[in-house]
């Protein structure tokens, strides 16, 4: 990269940091005042959360991977008839997206109840609103990706403003002025989506009105779209297994809300230094395109590492400082190291499966999926020693009602606290093994060996 072109990245870069930090101050503002007892009650709070992490793992895995797609396709397009494609790309997905998401919100909707037992959430009616907002949780980041690859990052750092800044104002309305409860809080994040839908719609106008005579494979699309889709969703499932899984653990809403506080720190690092990926990967793919060389992903990987570790000695160092910024309950500081470096290399890897589905090598993905379904399997299994864990021993004798009460709080709050450390440390064993795998793929596997038949001719 020439002097220019690295002026060029970190300016981008320090843009999407700046732009996702201050949407996530918005993001975390909500997750503030949901877990607050005067605007909603815990089981509600957990119920939101819950229904979060299920909208993360079950319409984030396919929105994640359309972005990296749009992304991937938009950046490469540097000609007329690429641009076509791209066109006839987009309105094609958009169609199919729609009639399968039409579908499956359907039986949602009729079959409520029963679906909301079976996931554990208490309202039914919240079930039904989040499938409302799949559909925007889908288009939005296939929107983004078309601004990813096309390098307009000014725009998309606005949109990441503005969706958050929607997010908390509707939720102030409906849960903290109307007392909506979790139903409220996810009418808040279906309007903000929708809202900020309508917007990117607009700003990228120029390419799905574009006329085009370019034909659409889905054959083809699928070769590519497939490993893309496996990649990303092993990121995403790592960061998501856990909430679905401390809710089932534990039936005490105060030591879930100690998790879930906990958990927001360590994935707030995360979120605040892989801004810097999605200025990675559109320059990877557009100097692959046009036959460049570029050091984007060195570049990356020193400056999420530095930032990473650094957040993390102070987590360690300073557990209570971001749970007192973020109004959190102190009693959530012991997990909070545990968590800043168990979510460092997921932070990594997700660096370099990025670096890896720029360069087309998708053989990486089929192994890389793996790791999220071992590491549901070891959450599975370690699942009795954990619950064995949160029993509370026998309380010793002579004590009187209050003496009772307190002790028992306390011997909870103890033998919960180390339950869920070994739900962190699992997941910490996990993320260190997606990023070796990632890892050796990265370096140790040359592009013609794991390119599959679907880059070969895209080429």
């Amino acid at each position: 990269m020439t002097s220019n072109s690295k002026s060029s990245f970190f300016r981008q870069s320090g843009w999407m940091v700046v732009s996702t930090f201050l949407g996530g101050i918005f993001m975390v503002g909500v997750q503030i005042a949901a877990q607050n007892n005067r605007v909603m009650e815990s089981s509600d709070c957990n119920t939101f959360i819950a229904l979060l992490g299920l909208l993360i793992m079950f319409g984030g895995v396919p929105s994640a991977a359309l972005q990296t797609i749009f992304a991937q396709q938009a950046a490469a397009a540097v000609t007329g008839e690429k641009m076509e494609e791209l066109t006839a790309t987009l309105r094609a997905v958009l169609r199919a997206t729609f009639i399968f998401w039409l579908a499956i919100a359907g039986v949602i909707m009729v079959f409520a109840g029963p679906a909301a037992a079976a996931l554990g959430v208490n309202d039914p009616a919240a079930l039904r609103i989040a499938m409302l907002a799949v559909l925007a949780v889908v288009w939005l980041p296939t929107f983004k990706g078309l601004l990813q690859g096309l390098h307009r990052f000014a725009p998309l750092g606005w949109l990441q403003i503005m969706e958050g800044a929607l997010r908390l104002a509707i939720f102030i309305l409906l849960v903290m002025w109307l007392k909506g409860r979790a139903a409220g809080g996810f009418w808040a994040v279906s309007a903000a989506s929708y809202l900020t839908l309508a917007f990117v719609i607009w700003l990228t106008r120029d390419v799905w009105r574009a006329k085009t005579s370019a034909s659409f494979s889905w054959k083809f699309w699928l070769r590519r779209g497939a490993p893309l889709t496996l990649a990303m969703g092993a990121y995403i499932s790592m960061s998501s297994l856990d909430r679905v899984f401390i809710k089932s653990l534990f039936f005490d809403p105060i030591s879930v809300k100690l998790y879930n506080n906990a958990m927001l720190v360590g994935y707030a690092i995360g979120q605040f230094i892989s801004p810097i990926t999605s200025v990675m990967f559109p320059t990877i793919v557009r100097n692959l395109a046009l036959s460049k060389k570029s050091d984007a992903l060195i570049l990356t990987l020193a400056v999420t590492a530095s930032f990473g570790c650094l957040a993390a000695v102070g987590c360690t160092l300073f557990p209570r400082l971001p749970l007192a910024v973020l109004h959190f309950r102190m009693e959530a500081a012991p997990p909070v190291p545990w968590f800043a470096w168990s979510l460092l290399p997921l932070t990594l890897a997700y660096v370099l499966i990025q670096n890896l589905m720029a360069r087309e090598r998708y053989f990486a993905s089929q192994w890389l999926i793996l790791l999220p379904v071992l590491y549901g399997l070891a959450l599975m299994l370690l699942s009795p020693l954990m619950v064995k864990m949160a029993v509370v021993p026998v309380l010793p004798p002579g004590l009187n009602p209050k003496e009772k009460v307190d002790l028992l709080l306390k011997m909870a709050e103890k033998v919960n606290l180390a339950a869920m450390t070994r739900v962190i440390q699992t997941l910490g064993c996990s993320c260190l093994a997606l990023f070796a795998v990632a890892a050796w793929f990265t370096w140790h596997k040359p592009a013609n060996a794991v390119s599959d038949q679907g880059s070969a001719a895209a080429r």
